[in-house]
């Protein structure tokens, strides 16, 4: 697998940790992604820099070393967001479940990414991401342009926090709003921003997270189960 980065991988627990060992030049896939075009070049390398007709999520931690996070919130935001993978039965709330265990491990501060076994080997394949990729390419491109390094202090430090506590949320709100047609595309597209945010440094995304985050709350309220299941 062509990969830019040295990845140290432990097995503890029948789970995988992703460790932060950099190459020569210190520079990683995820930096690249952050100096460029963070939404088209994250699935593009998913899929030329990794081996096979799949992606799975162990080849994202590989191929971005010890600052997945943002690589990893992108890419399963996208899924929820770009059609036709995002209307996949099922899929959005596993995808919910999924980030849920990497965005609570950020919470805590977490500098190596935890991976169960079985989760690393769920994959999607390549000819899906491409598809989706090809569909969504003049909307990212579209994005792409209007991020640069901004307002980093929404990006950094307790803004870091803040930004996984709202990621754990908008995945939690995943799971009833797949119920409703088309609803998950609001906190899928909150989540990609995080994770775009963190990967470009970009305060200004972090901000407007916030603000689908609360369309997407709004979503949840109105049209989704989830009060007749709290009995409400």
């Amino acid at each position: 697998m062509a990969v830019s980065g040295v990845v140290h991988e432990t097995t503890q627990d029948q789970g995988r940790s992703i460790g932060n060992n950099q190459p020569a030049d210190g520079k990683t896939q995820a930096d690249d992604v952050a100096t460029n075009t963070p939404l088209e070049d994250i699935i593009s390398d998913a899929v030329e820099d990794t081996d096979g007709d799949e992606v799975s999520l162990r080849d994202v931690l590989e191929l971005y070393g010890n600052r997945s996070f943002g690589a990893i919130f992108t890419i399963l935001g996208l899924l929820c967001v770009i059609p036709p993978v995002g209307a996949i039965p099922g899929l959005p709330a596993a995808v919910g479940v999924v980030i849920i265990l990497f965005s609570v491990q950020m919470l805590i501060g977490r500098s190596h990414i935890w991976l169960p076994g079985p989760l690393g080997s769920l994959s999607i394949s390549k000819d899906k991401l491409k598809k989706a990729e090809d569909r969504a390419s003049p909307v990212l491109s579209f994005i792409d342009g209007m991020i640069t390094d901004r307002l980093e202090w929404a990006t950094g430090g307790v803004a870091r926090y803040v930004g996984a506590i709202l990621v754990t949320l908008m995945a939690i709100a995943l799971i009833p709003l797949e119920l409703v047609p088309f609803a998950v595309a609001a906190p899928g597209a909150a989540i990609t921003l995080v994770g775009v945010a963190l990967l470009a440094r970009d305060g200004a995304l972090m901000i407007l997270a916030y603000l689908i985050s609360a369309a997407a709350i709004w979503v949840l309220i109105q049209y989704s189960p989830l009060l007749k299941w709290l009995g409400l």
